[in-house]
């Protein structure tokens, strides 16, 4: 992400295989739910900035509401284990 940001290298393929790969696959879904939601909603947070910024130029309106609906989903697992410090 911030190397795309800073030099506009990544193509939309490539921000549609890590969206598929880390924030919607089942399995990742719930090995980082167990493990590290925060890591979660880190990446479906990147990949929606990614949106918003026009670095990924043409996701999908499926795709968009696939990742807020992980965001929503990882937001409530933080919520549910609390901070990181604790």
């Amino acid at each position: 992400f911030g190397y795309d940001a800073t030099a506009q290298i990544l193509d939309d393929w490539m921000y549609e295989a890590i969206a598929q790969t880390y924030a919607l696959d089942a399995t990742m879904h719930l090995f980082l739910r167990a493990s590290n939601p925060w890591a979660a909603t880190d990446i479906a947070t990147k990949l929606l900035e990614a949106i918003d910024r026009g670095m990924w130029k043409q996701p999908t309106a499926e795709m968009r509401a696939a990742l807020e609906d992980q965001l929503l989903a990882a937001e409530a697992d933080v919520e549910g284990r609390g901070t990181r410090d604790e």
